[in-house]
Order: structure tokens, then sequence, then C-alpha cells
């Protein structure tokens, strides 16, 4: 019993220090690629007044106090992303920068999720999409190569498919989101969720009860993501111009902005692994954009959170274009590792 037990907990050892020197590899080719790439590390804070004001992402709050006798107290938020406090690097004259390290999400736990996990975030000011998603690609081979190969059947060597959402709806949903978000923007709350459910997807209620965004993530959980990044990855472009909050809208269709997302098939199905944008430069806009988030958090009864001044008075000092994206560490590695959970990629799993 004792030899049992003792090889047992050998084997889980050598498996514990194969995964952590693992995962040290693959950072380490993340910032030597970076580097090699005339990118500069930033370290921005990570308990901030304000953080992102995405209505579907929750931010984990702690009272602080700001002395040392605890007498002045206020409410500061761990990141969900450094993304605010990165392009205020850029705005100050780092035209290459990136961050890597951990981000904070209440609410957020699966096999894919969780609320502590590592984020890679970098921008380019001047710089465009395309040469983003090129980094993406090239950064992601770099982690592959790292671990000693990706056992993915995704071949993460071969150019991405790229479609905007417009294609990816009609391909593989048979749903024409043009129309849907036009007919939406005529005061048909339901147009989208009509469309969904005709292409077979099922909700729970009348149309009139599902939103536009629900019934967009519906169509993209059952239909979009189930056919895309089988073989190589699919880049999704073009977003609803509602669902890139801080992206620049498309000069030539304004229904639209400019953000792509990347997709691959793991062992736990379709990880969607960054989210990149073209950078909002109009301090205008991106409060009127910020106010309107929080009116859907109010809606969805929500926290209010506040707004980052700090970084609304950066923007007009953004290169134009500046472009960014935010890539998942932990879940390129499970992509390339095989891995079935966000558990094993970890160097400790979380608690």
């Amino acid at each position: 019993m004792t030899t049992t037990t003792t090889t047992t907990t050998t084997t889980k050892t050598t498996s514990d220090a194969g995964r952590i020197a693992r995962r040290s590899r693959a950072l380490f080719a993340l910032r030597d690629w970076l580097r090699s790439a005339d990118f500069v590390e930033a370290d921005t804070p990570q308990l901030v007044p304000g953080p992102g004001l995405e209505p579907h992402i929750d931010p984990l709050g702690i009272d602080v106090a700001l002395d040392l006798h605890g007498r002045h107290r206020a409410r500061r938020y761990l990141i969900t992303s450094p993304e605010l406090a990165l392009k205020r690097v850029v705005a100050a004259g780092v035209p290459r920068v990136f961050q890597l390290g951990h981000v904070f999400r209440d609410g957020e736990r699966s096999p894919r999720h969780t609320p502590e996990f590592t984020l890679l975030e970098w921008y380019r000011g001047p710089g465009t999409l395309d040469v983003i998603l090129d980094d993406t690609m090239a950064l992601i081979r770099a982690m592959g190569t790292a671990v000693g190969g990706s056992v993915s059947a995704v071949d993460v060597m071969a150019p991405p498919e790229r479609l905007t959402l417009t294609e990816a709806f009609a391909r593989h949903a048979d749903v024409d989101l043009d129309a849907a978000i036009d007919d939406t923007a005529a005061g048909d709350a339901a147009a989208l969720a009509r469309r969904a459910r005709r292409a077979g997807v099922c909700f729970v209620g009348s149309d009139d009860d599902v939103s536009f965004d629900d019934a967009f993530f519906a169509i993209m959980d059952t239909r979009v993501e189930p056919a895309i990044g089988i073989h190589r990855l699919c880049a999704l472009e073009r977003w609803p111009a509602t669902m890139a909050v801080l992206a620049r809208v498309c000069d030539d269709d304004p229904r639209y902005a400019h953000r792509f997302e990347l997709y691959g098939h793991g062992a736990t199905g379709c990880l969607e692994l960054c989210n990149a944008f073209d950078e909002l430069t109009d301090p205008i806009e991106q409060r009127r954009r910020f106010e309107g988030d929080n009116a859907i958090r109010r809606a969805l009864n929500k926290v209010q959170l506040p707004l980052d001044e700090d970084f609304l008075a950066a923007l007009p000092h953004l290169p134009q274009p500046t472009a960014g994206n935010a890539l998942g560490v932990d879940r390129v590695l499970m992509l390339v590792t095989g891995a079935s959970s966000i558990d094993d990629v970890h160097a400790l799993p979380f608690r």
C-alpha cells in the first residue's frame, strides 16, 4: 500500500512539475517575441477606481483605506482588463506596449472560465487590425512551439479563416444579420430573436422576451461557433457596433465596428481566444458609449460603475489609427496542449 501511494504521489508531482514548466516556457516565449518586435512591457495598477463598464462582465470590488488610520475609505476594483491603462501609456508616447498578467471577473467558473486568469494585452499606435492579427498568429505559434508543439487538431501554423459576422451568420445559421440590425434600429426589438427561432434556435418565452444580445449569442453558441475553427483558426470580423463599445465604427457601414475575435476548437469545444479592436479615439463618443453601458447595467439590475476620467482625457492623444488585442493565455494553452479544463494549464488551480 505504501508503494502504491508513493508511486501515485510521485506521478502527480511529475505531472504538476511538467505543467508548470510548460506554462513557464509559454510565458517566456510571449515576452521574448514581443520584445523582439520592440514592444515595451508596462506594469499598470491592478486595483483601480474605474474598471471597464461592459454590461456582461462583473468586476470584483473592495473597500480600500486611503490613509493609515482607515478614516477615509473608497471603492476600488480589480481590473477585468488592463486596456484603459495601456491606452493611457500609448497616449503618453509609447507606440508599442504590452502587459502580461492576471485579471479578475466575478461569476465566471467553468472548464474554460475562472475568476482569475491570465491575459496578454498589447497595442500598436499607430497600428491596424491586420497587423494585430499577424501579431496574434505569431504569438500563438510561439506558445505552441514553446510547449513542444500543438497537439490540437487545429493547425495553428495555417493562415486563419477570416469571416465577417454577416458572412458567418448567413453561412452557418441562415440568418440575415444586416436586416436584423436594420429592423432592430427601426424599433422591432424581436427582429433577431425571430430570425434565430426560424433557424432552429430555442428560447424560453416569447421572442419579445429575448434581447438582441441574447439572440445574438444564442446563434453564436449553437450555430456559428460549432462550425468554425475546426481545422484552422477562424477570425470573426466586423461586429455589430453596439457590441464594440471601445472600437471605431466602420466608415463604409456604421452598423458595424472594427473588431475581431479568434476561435479554435479545443478539448472543450470552440474556444474564444482573443478580442481585438481598432480603437475609438473620440472622448465625447466614448463617454456617450460608457453612459450607454451603465444604462444597460441599470436595466440588468447590476451595479453602476464609475467612468475612468483619466482614460477619457488621454483618448485624444492616441495616434490614429491605434489597434490592440487581449489574448486569453490560458485558453491558448488549453488549445495547444489539449487540456480539458483551464485548471490543467494553471500552475495551481483556482480555489
